[in-house]
């Protein structure tokens, strides 16, 4: 009887012993966390052998979210450029804009719990950001930007200018597309999804940019000394940007292009070019000059006529991608 005892008595301990010697998972390592729960906040979970590269990829896990949110708006910008209605280039603006702004709600993330499993020694690091609190930035940020839309709305109905008109106009649909990534962030974070209802369509204040720039007509004058071929870009880009192109002689606004390029010779096994083109809006009447830009142009190659032929096609790419938006610019400037 006492052997009996004695046998259960080990048994038992042997039991809590090894009961003991399991470790205690968190709930969060393998499944949804009790203390974190989704209705509150967005999660993320990283494994590494280290601490740190464990919380870099638990952040990782929640910005991806946002990230996501980010190409979308991204490639919905480029379609707009690539649409022949009228926009003017400010995509690169717009981007930037919209990266700057999910870099601070991913910058919002913290680590709420770290763990390392003492059989493998990896580390468990667990990300969190508060839903709440994230969407109220961003409802406050997206007012924000709907009070700033309204303001150029009504800048470009008032403007007497047509091109005063023309960039409140420009600035309002670029303030909206900043709007939509926003948008799509708070339709992340809010647990509806529903986000925040628009007041405008960035498709109407797109087609009312491009309605004001029809009434542009622009024609393109080069100096004579510029390469030959720059007249067709300038007047390409001009088209592309959505003025109407005056083929008449006597246009109401010209742009002027003049680009030099100076031979800096063979350096490398490369032959170089460098030079600067420049664009100046001129309204006839009373000569009035509206504004001037100016950019740095380069090319290179491995014969004389290729290096001119990289410059003419920087040049190329330049207006394609800045004419528009610059001569709006520069007349805001004055």
């Amino acid at each position: 009887m006492k052997l009996s005892t004695y046998s259960a008595i080990a048994l038992a301990l042997t039991l809590l012993s090894g009961c003991a010697s399991q470790p205690t998972v968190p709930d969060w390592v393998a499944g949804n966390s009790a203390k974190y729960t989704s209705e509150q906040y967005l999660t993320g979970r990283g494994q590494a052998a280290t601490q740190e590269e464990a919380k870099d990829r638990a952040r990782a896990d929640v910005a991806k979210v946002f990230q996501v949110a980010v190409v979308v708006s991204s490639d919905d910008i480029q379609r707009a450029k690539s649409d022949s209605s009228g926009a003017l280039q400010y995509e690169q603006q717009a981007s930037r804009q919209i990266s700057t702004r999910t870099d601070k709600i991913i910058s919002g993330i913290q680590i709420a719990e770290l763990w390392q499993d003492p059989a493998s020694g990896n580390h468990h690091a667990l990300a969190i950001l508060p839903r709440q609190q994230t969407a109220t930035s961003l409802r406050q940020q997206i007012g924000e930007l709907d009070a700033t839309t309204r303001t150029h709305i009504e800048q470009s109905r008032k403007a007497d200018d047509l091109f005063m008109k023309i960039a409140a106009a420009s600035r309002a649909f670029e303030v909206q597309q900043e709007r939509e990534a926003l948008q799509k962030n708070l339709q992340v974070v809010d647990i509806t999804g529903r986000g925040m209802e628009a007041q405008w369509s960035s498709a109407k204040l797109k087609s009312d940019m491009g309605e004001l720039l029809k009434r542009v007509s622009i024609a393109p004058r080069v100096t004579k000394d510029s390469p030959a071929g720059l007249k067709e870009m300038v007047a390409g880009a001009l088209a592309q940007s959505g003025f109407v192109l005056d083929t008449g002689n006597q246009p109401q606004f010209v742009v002027q292009a003049n680009m030099n390029l100076v031979d800096l010779g063979l350096k490398d096994g490369w032959y170089w070019q460098r030079g600067s083109l420049e664009i100046t809006l001129i309204e006839t009447a009373g000569n009035r000059i509206r504004g001037t830009r100016q950019w740095i142009v380069k090319g290179n190659a491995q014969n004389k006529e290729g290096s001119t032929r990289r410059a003419m096609d920087q040049a190329d790419a330049i207006l394609k991608q800045e004419l528009g938006g610059a001569i709006i610019e520069m007349v805001i400037a004055r």
